[in-house]
């Protein structure tokens, strides 16, 4: 059986240590990221963590068997705190403590939630992540019991990310505005993207194409006339407007799609709706030309959600003033039909389904099976139903072929609970539905109900004047969370090695997320001599983890240098790239050296070629050097791995001026020095 030995260096050779959370940092969430370098012949780690630097009160002592671990339970807000790791090896030996660290966590700045859990067993695990814009601009994560777990305020005034969050991918990703920017953000309060400074950006939507394209609504205006009506036309002369319903004068307000390029950050794709949308169609009542006159712009269409189905290549689009929900052609524009109500209310005269009587909804997506899901404000509803009191309802809908829609399911809210803006709703792993409404301006609230209509879960904001845009269920905090570790990692004569069996290299990823993640690898032989490259694509769920293997092209080859690159492709910040050296040797024809040493050169005085003989007693990283007089490096003749034994190198001199010179053999345990001369 061949035994074949592999240096690995994580850029740094010979030395573990604690990576996360670096030492001295101070973090906004209780949920917390440990992770440190993989130990030789370690089979687990002992894990600990005090508020005290003796550690004289442990608060956590477990053993894991990854290089990474999240710890959800004993860490709370406004305290310092102490970590360190050891490692444990076979028959429960441990090792010594690799490093000792600390952090701190910030002060909750959430209002208080206000939870009740009315049946457990229903409940969707997970935590709840919003974004508040009232009372005041703050994202955060909370738990079934309403405790705060994360918050976008950061200890220093580069860490603290104020800004509004509009969607949460299916991976964890983070979209929103900042300063009227679109951003791509993630827990740790980095900006991954941000659109075009020169671009005012419309905080309803940011999101990530399946392109990698990044896609947001822009404001964009065109003048129209000032519909003529008795409860407002006097109030438009009086400003000195013609408001007679056919003088094109004052601006009207609409949202175009815009796709940025995700590396130039230039505009790649539009649609305009002004193109594409008759301004005969609006809305007739009062409120929104009584908002024009103290706005100076009518708000036409308030468009404020949109989602890009990548298999039809289509996009539906939600606009909210219009009770429109339309579906386009990507990349053409062409829109293919419209939702709506009946032409009576002006509004279009060539809507789809105008039974269902929706009004003013928010949050419109495709979900897996095809349906419609979105929430539906109901603002108008006592005009289009009947209602006696405005209702706010989830909707579920399918449109058939014929065009025609049936209610899949449908969740009428009670009258306390009316959204009379934002609102959100997302259908769970578990078929329940998170739902966020505004509850009639002071009773903000967010709700689990199962498909059986049941409430299981209420989340009510403190703050009667709290307003939040969107709520999500999310699994963690941490959805970037992967470890890479090698099989069979050993130490050997003060080296780090991996034994690699059959000519095989072997690494584990595993997937600490909670979420479900596809990733890439990318797996290099630098010098092109003893590996084939190769690259590929897998998917982990939660808690999986799966080994990739590599097989040796060349084992005559004596070594080589090795890349592995692993990518979570949802979050590409958080890349590994582990840098391998390679030796080519059978463990049991080891050559037996004592010591390391410059045994000869020769010719000595030369001209121009001398050959250099030295000894490796053990493996290790050599350097050879040639100085000139002057203690400058004229030339590096070697550095890489070497096994055990006698070498030969050749010193060619000839672009070199006569005089002395300095050869100087190198490791990590040895440095030996000869003169030599160059006589020409």
């Amino acid at each position: 059986m061949t035994q074949i030995l592999i240096i690995l260096s994580l850029f740094s050779f010979l030395f573990s240590d604690l990576l996360k959370p670096q030492n001295q940092s101070i973090l906004s969430s209780i949920h917390i990221l440990f992770e440190w370098d993989q130990e030789p012949d370690a089979i687990e780690y002992n894990i600990q963590i005090s508020d005290n630097e003796l550690f004289e009160n442990i608060l956590l002592d477990s053993n894991t068997s990854n290089t990474l671990y999240i710890e959800k339970n004993i860490i709370n807000w406004d305290n310092n705190f102490f970590w360190r790791v050891r490692p444990i090896y076979d028959n429960q030996l441990y090792g010594e403590w690799i490093n000792q660290l600390t952090f701190s966590t910030s002060s909750p700045i959430l209002q208080e939630i206000d939870a009740t859990i009315f049946n457990n067993d229903l409940l969707q695990e997970g935590l709840i992540i919003f974004g508040q814009f009232s009372p005041s601009l703050v994202i955060g994560v909370i738990d079934e019991f309403g405790n705060e777990i994360w918050n976008s305020q950061g200890s220093s005034l580069e860490n603290n990310l104020v800004a509004f969050l509009s969607y949460v991918s299916n991976y964890g990703q983070l979209f929103g505005t900042r300063n009227q920017q679109g951003i791509n953000f993630n827990y740790n309060k980095d900006i991954l993207w941000q659109s075009p400074i020169n671009t005012e950006i419309d905080i309803h939507e940011i999101q990530q194409l399946p392109n990698n394209n990044y896609m947001s609504f822009v404001p964009v205006y065109e003048l129209g006339p000032i519909v003529e009506d008795e409860r407002w036309t006097v109030l438009f002369q009086n400003l000195g407007y013609q408001a007679d319903g056919s003088t094109i004068e004052f601006p009207w307000l609409g949202q175009k799609i815009i796709e940025w390029d995700q590396n130039t950050g230039e505009e790649v794709w539009s649609w305009n709706p002004f193109n594409h949308i008759s301004m005969d169609d609006h809305d007739i009542g009062g409120e929104l030309w009584q908002d024009a006159y103290i706005s100076g712009r009518f708000d036409w269409l308030h468009s404020n959600s949109f989602h890009f189905d990548s298999e039809e290549n289509v996009i539906y689009i939600s606009h909210r003033h219009l009770n429109r929900i339309c579906k386009i052609a990507y990349p053409s524009g062409e829109v293919l039909w419209n939702i709506g109500p009946s032409e009576e209310y002006n509004m279009g005269d060539n809507n789809i389904c105008t039974n269902l009587n929706f009004s003013w909804q928010h949050h419109v997506q495709l979900i897996e099976d095809g349906d419609l899901l979105f929430f539906d404000n109901g603002n108008l509803s006592q005009l289009l139903m009947d209602d006696e009191n405005p209702t706010s309802r989830i909707r579920r809908i399918r449109v058939n072929d014929d065009y025609t829609c049936d209610t899949i399911w449908q969740y009428d809210l009670p009258d306390y609970l009316f959204g009379p803006g934002t609102g959100s709703v997302q259908l769970l792993n578990n078929d329940n539905y998170l739902i966020y409404t505004l509850g009639n301006y002071d009773n903000c609230s967010i709700l689990e109900v199962t498909s059986d209509k049941e409430l299981i879960w209420l989340a009510e904001a403190s703050d009667p004047e709290s307003t939040f845009y969107r709520a999500y269920k999310i699994p963690s905090v941490h959805p970037s969370a992967f470890s890479v570790e090698a099989d069979n990692f050993m130490l050997s004569n003060n080296n780090q090695i991996i034994q690699v069996i059959d000519n095989q290299i072997k690494f584990t990823v595993y997937n600490h997320s909670d979420y479900t993640q596809d990733y890439s690898y990318n797996f290099i032989d630098l010098d092109n001599v003893m590996f084939n490259d190769s690259q590929g694509d897998f998917t982990l769920n939660s808690d999986e983890s799966i080994i990739l293997s590599f097989d040796l092209n060349n084992i005559e080859i004596d070594a080589t240098q090795i890349m592995l690159s692993l990518i979570p492709i949802y979050h590409k910040y958080a890349e590994k790239q582990l840098v391998f050296n390679v030796s080519n040797s059978n463990l049991d024809n080891t050559i037996s050296i004592n010591n390391f040493k410059l045994s000869n050169v020769y010719p000595n005085p030369f001209n121009p070629t001398t050959t250099i003989s030295y000894d490796v007693s053990n493996l290790s990283y050599i350097k050879i050097n040639i100085y000139n007089m002057n203690g400058q490096i004229v030339e590096v003749l070697s550095s890489k791995l070497h096994q055990p034994g006698t070498y030969n190198i050749i010193w060619t001199a000839e672009n070199y001026s006569s005089g002395f010179y300095f050869i100087e053999l190198s490791s990590d345990e040895f440095i030996e020095t000869k003169k030599i001369v160059l006589i020409k």
